[in-house]
């Protein structure tokens, strides 16, 4: 019987590349990128429920999704400024979408996300 040692894939992983602020980032892209799709798919589903369908419209939605979706494909997560791009791009499109709803969606929560990169100094 084989020493389940030997059957390790695990050492020939070597040590990650990343950092966890990194990867942290990466993660927090991904979201961003999983909530622009849905985004995109509450749109194209209202669009196509309408009463006359915008083909046209539908279609630029469509691009648009699928736009986000090979944004997520091609994103590498030592690439920190296109993570940091990609969260900056998601959550304006997000909160446009917030703001658009009832006009007082964002309740002062907006810059919530942004605590860890653009600190202001005055410690509140």
């Amino acid at each position: 019987m084989a020493n389940l040692a030997d059957l390790s894939v695990l050492p020939e992983l070597g040590k990650a590349k990343w950092t966890p602020a990194q990867i942290f980032g990466y993660e927090i892209a991904l979201e961003g990128i999983r909530q622009a799709i849905g985004f995109y798919a509450q749109r194209i589903a209202a669009a196509e429920a309408a009463d006359e369908p915008d083909a046209a419209a539908i279609a630029t939605l469509c691009a648009d999704q699928a736009a986000w979706a090979a944004r997520g494909r091609a994103l590498d997560p030592l690439d920190t400024g296109a993570a940091g791009r990609i969260r900056k791009e998601a959550d304006l499109l997000l909160s446009d979408e917030d703001e658009g709803a009832d006009g007082d969606e964002d309740s002062g929560d907006k810059d919530s996300g942004d605590e860890l990169s653009e600190q202001d100094g005055r410690g509140d």
